[in-house]
This record gives structure tokens, sequence and C-alpha cells, in this order.
């Protein structure tokens, strides 16, 4: 493997990275991505939900092998750091080199998954390359909940072999999942009339790590969204005639939330005690999660009533007191594979709406059931609070296979090429091979990919080495159909 093969391959990433794919605003990648198969002379297809399929022809000598699918997703988790001026909708973005690191600048990367993309097209416009017959499945809105994955149709592929090209550890094939679903909450709240000897204050919880609500929920990282109810309740208990308001935090189901934002209105002449409190909360708060948060902080500035109000208290109790019971975090461990999630829940998403504020939360489990009970106490939660909710995505677990030609393969091109035993393993995070393999039973499936950390965050960062390794093995896996 030569520095020019990885060059060629990111930079047909960071192709990849100047066409904007944010999740539900493919408007700009889907039709780039169709002209980009039709310009290079392959058979290219779409379906009603936006996936696309690329056949590609087998290479001489390969007419006889098995059909092989490729597979990774077309868009991104779109994060970025508070002082970044970024439109994901229009702006390209920027990566740099951090010593063996690719970077982006104030935003995430998108390595997860453009990077399975141009190791694809790579492959197949590489005229010394040799594979068998192909057909590469790029899906749409996979952060969203595996949305193409699951309104796949059961005719779209003729290939029995699945390649995923979606993990983010180099050296690790992923063999099953679990299974999530969103449940989305939704809080009554009235408004009230605010004195107007009353100050007003913008509260801010910032500066934390964030990641992906799968990879990395076991790590113990703080919550935005939890620490804001947490700091609002003892304002309300310390300070009895404050006012708070417009509550909001997190960005996506599979993020976990790093900033976090409300108002808040005391009487003139409490201000200082309101300063007072926040700056005792943030050292707390720094002190609790000194261990994995380095940069977090509490923030007051000053801030415009919004033109709604802010809420009535009572209501305002109520609600704070429902946030704080949301759970966060690691639920169980599995009882069958040592150290790995078995359930959890991201308390992803919350947003004021006219006179409502409204709660997204993303569950994962590997048992159906236990996850779905597990669901229910959200379901109980709203009841009691006087709220409402309904379920949003879900995807099934993927279960691993009794038996696995393409793992065996793996495994043993792995080990011949770089003298280690691969590891293999069930993942918590949700891969789209279990919502393919819903639709096509028979197929062997498994997943892989170059090393990536902090996904979901603008910490995302690509290990250069890894996608040389991960690019030579990709292309023997391919080479031993044909033998």
């Amino acid at each position: 493997m030569t520095d020019q093969s990885i060059e060629r391959v990111l930079s047909i990433m960071d192709e990849i990275n100047q066409v904007p794919r944010q999740s539900l605003h493919l408007e700009k990648i889907h039709p780039w991505l169709m002209e980009w198969g039709r310009s290079h002379g392959f058979e290219t297809t779409t379906d009603g939900v936006l996936n696309i399929l690329m056949r590609v022809p087998a290479t001489p000598g390969f007419e006889k092998a098995p059909t092989i699918v490729l597979q990774g997703h077309m868009d991104m988790v779109c994060e970025k750091r508070p002082d970044t001026e970024h439109d994901f909708q229009n702006d390209p973005i920027v990566s740099y080199r951090d010593g063996e690191w690719l970077r982006a600048r104030g935003t995430s990367l998108g390595a997860d998954n453009a990077i399975a993309l141009a190791l694809f097209f790579d492959l197949i416009t590489d005229p010394e390359a040799r594979h068998p017959a192909l057909e590469i499945l790029i899906t749409s809105d996979e952060e969203t909940g595996l949305v193409g994955a699951q309104e796949l149709s059961p005719d779209f592929l003729k290939g029995k072999v699945l390649l995923n090209v979606d993990s983010e550890d180099e050296g690790v094939f992923t063999i099953g999942c679990a299974g999530g679903m969103d449940t989305n909450l939704t809080f009554p709240v009235e408004y009230g009339s605010v004195p107007e000897d009353f100050l007003s204050f913008s509260l801010e919880v910032g500066g934390l790590e964030g990641g992906h609500s799968g990879d990395e929920i076991n790590e113990g990282r703080a919550n935005s969204n939890v620490l804001i109810a947490r700091v609002l309740r003892n304002v309300l208990d310390a300070l009895p005639e404050a006012r708070i308001g417009k509550i909001s935090g997190g960005s996506a189901h599979n993020a976990i939330p790093r900033e976090a934002r409300a108002v808040i209105a005391v009487p003139s002449g409490s201000e200082a005690a309101l300063k007072s409190l926040i700056a005792d909360l943030e050292a707390v708060l720094k002190s609790e999660n000194a261990a994995v948060e380095k940069n977090l902080f509490l923030k007051l500035g000053e801030a415009v009533l919004p033109p709604e109000g802010l809420f009535e208290p009572a209501a305002a109790s109520r609600l704070i007191d429902a946030l704080r019971l949301i759970p966060h975090g690691v639920r169980r461990m599995s009882a069958e594979l040592e150290g790995v999630v078995d359930t959890s829940m991201n308390f992803a998403v919350m947003k004021t709406e006219g006179g409502a504020v409204k709660v997204l939360t993303n569950r994962r489990s590997s048992v159906m059931s236990y996850g779905n009970d597990f669901s229910a106490t959200m379901f109980g939660l709203a009841r009691l609070c006087g709220g409402t909710y309904e379920t949003g995505n879900y995807y099934p677990p993927w279960e691993p296979a009794a038996s696995s030609d393409v793992l065996e393969r793996c495994k043993s091109i792995w080990k011949g090429l770089f003298g280690e035993e691969p590891l293999v393993e069930v993942t918590h995070a949700g891969l789209e091979c279990g919502a393919i393999g819903a639709k096509y039973p028979q197929m062997d499936l498994i997943s892989f990919g170059p090393t990536i950390r902090q996904p979901h965050s603008p910490d995302e960062r690509l290990f250069i080495p890894s996608v040389g390794r991960l690019r030579t093995f990709f292309r023997e896996l391919l080479i031993s159909y044909g033998e």
C-alpha cells in the first residue's frame, strides 16, 4: 500500500465532502451521486426513498464469482462548535491533517460514512483492480434511524453477500448490533407575564465531548440536557421567584448532546445571587465530570425575553421535574458478552415549540423484549407528568449468524496480511445490516471499517494509516471470491 493510494482515497472523500449531505437534506448529494455513477459508465438506479444502486461488472476472470454488495450511506451527522460559522445545507466540509489524523475545521468530519463511498469509488475507477460483479448500495438517511435501509425493497438487490463499511475500528469485524427506537415526548407548558423589574439572562451549558450515543454511551460523558435540567431545578429551589423559559438542547437522536440553553429571569437585586449559584454549580459539575469532561462550562449572558414570555411557575416546576426523570446512559450490560452494553437511553434533543417542550429520546437494546419494556417507561413518565408520547423510528437488532463464510474469509485474510488475529464483536451502535438482513434473510453480512474516533461530534477524526490497511484488506477479500 503506497501513500499515493491512500491519498487517492482521501481525495475522493474530500470530493464527496464538497457536497452538503445533512440527514433529511439530500437534495444535493443524491443527484451528485447519481451523476457520478452514470458519468463513470455504471448502471445507476434509485428508489422512492432515495437509495442508490450502482451495478459494476466483474473484471476479467471474475465473471463466475458471486455478486458482492458493497454498502454505505450518503448522509452525515452535522455537528459544529458554537463559534463555528457553517451552513451544513450549503457549505462544504473543510478537512485538515493533524499528524496521522484527518479532522474538520470546527465541524464533524463526515468520515462516517464518506470513507466507505470513497473506498468503493477508488476501487471501481482503478483499472488495475480485480473484483467480482458488484452492487454498490448507498442508502439514504441512515443517521436518522436507518430510513433508507428499512424501506429497501426486497427485490432491489441480487447479491447474497454484503460488506457494510460503517464500523469504526480497523481489525474488528462486527457480526451483530443492537436495535433501537425513538420516543417523542411532549410536555405542555403555560406562559405567564413577567414583572417589569425582572432581569433576563441566557443560561448555556457547553464544552462537552458529546459523541456517538451507541459506541460511546458507556464512557460516562456528560449530557447537556441532563445537566441543564439539574441546574434549572437548583435555580428554582434556591430562588423561588425565578422564572424560566425557552429551553433547548441536543441536535440528533444518535449524538450525545453537547450544548443546551434556557432563559432565566430573576427580580432586580437577585442577579448577584443567581451568578453566585451558577458559579457554584459549575464548580460542582466540573468536579463530578473531571475525568471525562475537560471543557465543561456554565455561562450566563444577557437575554431578551422570548416573544411568548416565560413559563408560568407551576408549569416550569412540573416540566423540570419531568425532564430530570428522563434516563440517560447505560441501563444494562450484556450478561453473555463481557464489556458490551445491552440496553441504553440517549436523552437526545429537547426544544420549546409554542405551548410545549418536546423531547426526543433514543433507546438501544440487543434484547427486543427488554428494550420495548424500557421504552414503555418513557410512556409512563409522560402520563404521570401530564404529557403525551409517540414512538418514532424503529430498527431491529442484528443477531449474529450461527455460521458465516464471509466472517471466516475476513479473519483468514486479515491474519494473513497483518499477522494478527482480528477481533469479532457485537456492537451497541445501530448498523444497517439488521434492517437489510430482515429484508434479505439469506444474505451473509459483515461490517468493518477504518478507525474513526468521536463520530457525531466536531472532534470526529479519521486515522489515516488505517485507511491504507483497510483498502488492502478490502481488495484482497474481493479477490478471494474469484479463487
